[in-house]
């Protein structure tokens, strides 16, 4: 006859198989993004409460020097602190001790298998808020949203929104797409000098997967009438990557909003904590139930424009 004890480890050891079998499962949809995706979100850990982060100017181009000549020295600046506090995310639910002592196991693992699909959904919808208040609220370091205009460190200003860049429409599609790109490639660094950054991902949200991928996957070109080759199909060799918690289905979110990522962003992933689960034993509750918790610290922050061009997708701004 099994102790209390051994029941406990029993119990646990079947939600935590139910429970991670959800929480760390893979989507075979090579378009749909997580969290834990390393091409959109640089993924970092910490052991601290609290991620200081200060801009830093960067060094000039080399000059042309003579033989003898004094080398010459770029002085390295940092300024714009920005400071992220690390989230702390958890969710517990009551099981009853009758539902276990009759094998009622289905009824465990549906609510279990619910509550950590709420966890991942959870972990997304947090990280792809960076995108979804990239021209409001996701602010940098410089205190600008994230694709707005910026205040160099070098005193000049530049901006990364699209519409400020071509004063033309910014609805997805090949030309502006192609303006992205070029954007993208000319995009300077806090010192002005431009980076030649190429696209890795063209982020959309789902109400955009069918068009990008046609602009790019397409043998000719997917938005005019003419035979015309694509040239973003094997050119760029970027990928396209969407999120549902980039749509407007999601408070702030938009369906026409779509974004150029380069291979090196200023947005990261700071995992202070993965997911851990406990479990109480029901002899600690006052109504014969096992509490079983879950809770992972994360947060992610764009602490810099640098590799960003983003688009609302409209005609006007």
């Amino acid at each position: 006859m099994f102790n209390e004890a051994q029941n406990l480890a029993i119990v646990r050891t079947e939600l935590d198989d139910v429970f991670k079998q959800e929480f760390n499962y893979e989507d075979s949809n090579p378009v749909m993004a997580t969290a834990s995706n390393g091409m959109i979100f640089r993924q970092e850990t910490t052991d601290l409460a609290f991620d200081i982060v200060e801009i830093f100017k960067g060094v000039n181009l080399a000059p042309i020097i003579t033989e003898t000549q004094t080398v010459p020295t770029s002085t390295p600046k940092v300024a714009n602190k920005i400071t992220t506090q690390i989230k702390d995310f958890g969710l517990s639910v009551e099981l009853s001790k009758d539902l276990f002592d009759d094998n009622q196991h289905g009824v465990w693992a549906a609510v279990v298998r619910d509550m950590a699909l709420k966890m991942r959904i959870t972990q997304d919808q947090n990280a792809f808020k960076i995108f979804r208040g990239a021209f409001t609220t996701t602010l940098t370091a410089d205190g600008n949203a994230l694709c707005s205009n910026h205040a160099l460190l070098n005193g000049s200003f530049y901006s990364n929104n699209l519409y400020d860049i071509t004063a033309a429409t910014t609805v997805l599609g090949s030309v502006s797409l192609n303006s992205a790109i070029v954007a993208l490639a000319q995009q300077p660094d806090q010192t002005g000098v431009v980076l030649g950054q190429q696209i890795a991902v063209l982020l959309v949200p789902p109400a955009l997967i069918k068009l990008a991928l046609e602009l790019s996957d397409s043998a000719l070109a997917g938005d005019v009438s003419t035979n015309a080759i694509n040239v973003f199909r094997s050119a760029y060799g970027y990928r396209v990557y969407s999120s549902p918690y980039m749509g407007a289905g999601v408070v702030g979110g938009s369906d026409t909003a779509w974004f150029v990522l380069a291979r090196n962003t200023a947005i990261k992933r700071i995992v202070r904590q993965g997911i851990i689960t406990n479990l109480r034993d029901w002899s600690y509750s006052n109504n014969r139930t096992y509490l079983y918790q879950a809770n992972f610290r994360e947060e992610v922050v764009a602490y810099d424009y640098v590799g960003v061009v983003g688009a609302k997708g409209s005609a006007t701004a």
